[in-house]
């Protein structure tokens, strides 16, 4: 799809959860987040992400950080200075590794100027409604030499979504009687192609790396890493140009 088709589908509207599905979104979310399939499937999202093991003290913005999970998967150079967006509270609010963090943001949108070394998020980009606004707002977080690493989904490809329906999808239903699709449809707006064009719309440097189970391409991969550097400013200040008007 062209990029300019893709980027008029933003903001991205969600439909309404049903009231079945609402009265117990909040339980089964963080059930999904905490439970021990979904951990150990999810465990490359969080090893791929680049700086984790850094020799240097830097600063770092997690994305999303939900029950804070990705934190045990950090060096402690990277906690000195760590900060994260997350404005679901009740996914961290009794956390005890609260006290490493050094400030907690509700949204990207009054982030600190040129302060991050790295941003990073582990199965979030696929949430985000506004996620060419995020690639740009985010841009100007990050220190001349700073980057970016997200590993998502590779949603949208079929052995990611086999694999996530007995995993996830069996065990809701059995659990509850109803169909987990309804909360995947609900939480994840953007895929695999949308995310990746996005990216390379307003990023010089962008690679790719896949996981298991073939760690080819998209269609034989559960998860991808995204790393990415250098914002292209001029289409930056052009998009930004464009949404004033």
């Amino acid at each position: 799809m062209n990029i300019k088709n893709i980027i008029k589908n933003y903001p991205k509207k969600r439909n309404p959860l049903s009231r079945e599905i609402n009265k117990i979104f909040k339980r089964e979310y963080k059930k999904n987040r905490t439970n021990f399939l979904s951990q150990l499937s999810e465990s490359w999202l969080h090893f791929s992400i680049k700086g984790r093991n850094s020799n240097q003290k830097c600063s770092t913005l997690e994305v999303g950080a939900g029950t804070l999970n990705h934190l045990k998967y950090e060096c402690n150079n990277n906690l000195y200075d760590y900060s994260i967006i997350e404005p679901k509270k009740f996914l961290f609010k009794k956390n005890i590794l609260k006290k490493k963090i050094k400030k907690i943001y509700k949204n990207y949108l009054k982030l600190p100027y040129k302060h991050f070394d790295r941003i990073i998020s582990c199965a979030v980009l696929e949430h985000l409604d506004d996620l060419p606004m995020f690639l740009v707002k985010s841009s100007f977080s990050m220190k001349k030499n700073g980057y970016q690493s997200h590993s998502i989904p590779c949603e949208g490809y079929p052995t990611w979504k086999f694999s996530w329906d007995l995993i996830s999808g069996l065990p809701f239903k059995l659990r509850t009687g109803l169909n987990f699709n309804e909360i995947q449809k609900f939480e994840h707006v953007n895929n695999f192609d949308e995310i990746v064009d996005l990216i390379k719309f307003f990023y010089n440097n962008v690679s790719i790396k896949f996981s298991y189970p073939f760690f080819l391409s998209p269609y034989t991969s559960l998860y991808a890493n995204i790393t990415f550097s250098s914002p292209k400013k001029r289409v930056i200040a052009k998009y930004l140009n464009e949404k004033k008007n």
